[in-house]
């Protein structure tokens, strides 16, 4: 089973919450992560990611901010051709619009971005105190199909390997 995690903003394959993932899943699953950078065509890194993931028959998806926009759009692409997955986002950036921080965000990523307004199907970890995204609509209105946890923590999640159990409990219930 394979669990390919998709980093937020300014990040990599050395992020502390997909290394985090691996540390506490250690040989559950394989572990990939989709990197990305400022001036990345998006569209294509998702293309790539689909034909790896063409041979797999239980998929997860984790994406951590920006990541989770990305993440979502990748389980949509794969619905798509009939495969299934598991998506989890953390501190999701589902509407640029709800960017409350005032450092410059690329602008090559914003056309690239969905504006996912009514999510389904997945794990949401969020904090009403995000100081990067305004997340109080998630906690607003009714989600459909949607695992919403609100933690006590910042955007970045600094205390995520707290939320792992949780993330476990879900993986279990949908696989």
């Amino acid at each position: 089973m394979k669990l390919l995690y998709i980093h937020g903003l300014g990040s990599d394959s050395n992020s502390r919450k997909y290394l985090n993932l691996k540390d506490y899943f250690k040989k559950q699953f394989r572990f990939d992560c989709l990197e990305w950078k400022n001036d990345s065509n998006i569209s294509q890194l998702l293309d790539e990611a689909e034909k790896m993931l063409e041979s797999e028959d239980k998929i997860i998806l984790v994406g951590d901010s920006t990541g989770a926009n990305f993440a979502y759009q990748l389980r949509e692409r794969l619905k798509e051709k009939g495969k299934n997955s598991v998506l989890i986002m953390t501190s999701p950036l589902m509407n640029i619009d709800d960017r409350i921080a005032n450092f410059e965000f690329p602008e090559n990523i914003i056309p690239q971005l969905w504006k996912i307004e009514n999510p389904e199907n997945a794990l949401i970890i969020a904090s009403r105190k995000d100081e990067v995204l305004n997340q109080k609509p998630l906690f607003e209105k009714s989600l459909n199909t949607i695992e919403l946890i609100e933690v006590d923590d910042t955007h970045r999640l600094e205390n995520f390997r707290n939320y792992l159990p949780e993330i476990k409990n879900y993986l279990q219930s949908e696989l």
